[in-house]
């Protein structure tokens, strides 16, 4: 059963003012697993949590992060203790943020997390986000993330049986900062790599600028989708979305993935962990277990129904320009690319929020506009398409 963002609101709400807000520390004993309700809701999973008797608040489970993040402003408004300050390292560079430390954080079910640790953030964690949950939550103990279900499941003493269950190859690796976080080998497009298991990546799968360089798979000749990767950090990454025939993850096979790639070459988007990501939109089609003891990720297929995968239609990256809006670059195969248009190009008497709102248009969608090139003025007109 699909659970929406309200309805988790509503459950911790209604906890909190229940009087069983008192709940309990995830260490104590249960034979059973402690419930928390997960929504899966425009690209992210969402959890409540009370912080301090405030909220409900909603946090973005995140997997790939090694640790917990809290919107800053809220923070401050919350009046929670700072603790020192963190250096955390993101595809757009390296940020310092403030350490805060919320007396409790109380979940939906009643589990309650003393004096847990947040890192500050002024970065925008997405519409209704007050914060993130890192790799600790899924990592501390046993736990499932049953998407189809709609929940968190956490078995304090282990869990029981895996019947049903498949073994990934993977491992889970700590960081000085948070919690264990879990890489698992993939291969795709006959590329053969070890990925950060990241709930908190909307897309599929990811290479980063080191593993793009040695799989080849960044060529002119092949249909991309042009594209800029974003992160903790102001920077960003030029980047490419291609389509390829598989990816393989352990047992479990998916037909005609979307591979996000960062730019060859670029430092800022090689990571020193893996060659790059697993994304939410592969993993929400998995049951998926920990076996902390053992360090082993465990999944099965479920039947949940995604949403058809989505990309920009048009070819086109624009960029804000003095002179009107500069085409930064066209995908190969693209509708733009047919109709002509090159990196370099100028558009002409367009505002930029307005014609970006364009470019996400449907299929089949006409866009025509003049553009200026070497200080020759033309027009320029094509359809919306699906080309990878």
């Amino acid at each position: 059963m699909r659970v929406t963002r309200r309805e988790l609101l509503g459950a911790s709400g209604a906890l909190a003012v229940s009087g069983s807000g008192m709940g309990r520390a995830l260490a104590a004993t249960a034979a059973a697993p402690i419930v928390s309700k997960i929504a899966l809701a425009d690209g992210r999973v969402w959890m409540a949590a009370m912080i301090e008797k405030h909220g409900p608040y909603l946090f973005v489970v995140d997997t790939g992060g090694t640790v917990s993040l809290i919107d800053d402003g809220l923070a401050r408004s919350l009046k929670l203790k700072t603790d020192g300050r963190s250096r955390l390292r993101g595809v757009g560079g390296i940020s310092e943020m403030p350490w805060y430390k919320a007396g409790d954080v109380l979940l939906g079910n009643g589990i309650r997390f003393p004096d847990m640790m947040f890192a500050g953030t002024r970065a925008n964690l997405g519409k209704d986000a007050a914060g993130t949950f890192g790799a600790g939550l899924f990592t501390t103990y046993d736990s499932d993330l049953d998407f189809e279900k709609g929940e968190w499941r956490a078995y304090v003493d282990g869990r029981p049986d895996r019947d049903g269950l498949r073994a990934i190859k993977s491992r889970f690796s700590s960081s000085q900062t948070g919690g264990l976080r879990i890489f698992a080998d993939a291969t795709i497009g006959g590329f053969a790599g070890e990925f950060t298991v990241d709930t908190g990546a909307p897309g599929e799968i990811s290479l980063d600028s080191r593993a793009t360089a040695k799989s080849g798979f960044w060529s002119d000749d092949r249909p991309y989708v042009p594209m800029r990767s974003r992160g903790i950090g102001k920077g960003s990454i030029p980047s490419r979305l291609i389509c390829l025939d598989r990816l393989k993850l352990g047992p479990f096979v998916f037909e005609r993935p979307l591979l996000m790639l960062r730019e060859p070459g670029n430092a800022s988007g090689s990571s020193v962990d893996t060659d790059g990501l697993i994304g939410l939109r592969t993993l929400a089609r998995l049951h998926l277990s920990t076996d902390v003891r053992n360090r082993i990720l465990w999944a099965a297929p479920n039947k949940l129904a995604l949403p058809p995968n989505g990309y920009g239609l048009s070819g086109l990256w624009v960029e804000e320009d003095k002179g009107g809006l500069l085409v930064a670059d066209v995908g190969t195969a693209s509708p733009a690319a047919v109709a002509g248009l090159k990196p370099g190009d100028l558009i002409l008497g367009e505002a930029f929020a307005p014609f970006i709102s364009r470019l996400g248009g449907p299929a089949g969608t006409t866009l025509a506009f003049d553009y200026e090139r070497n200080g020759k003025r033309a027009r320029a007109e094509f359809r919306l398409s699906e080309y990878l």
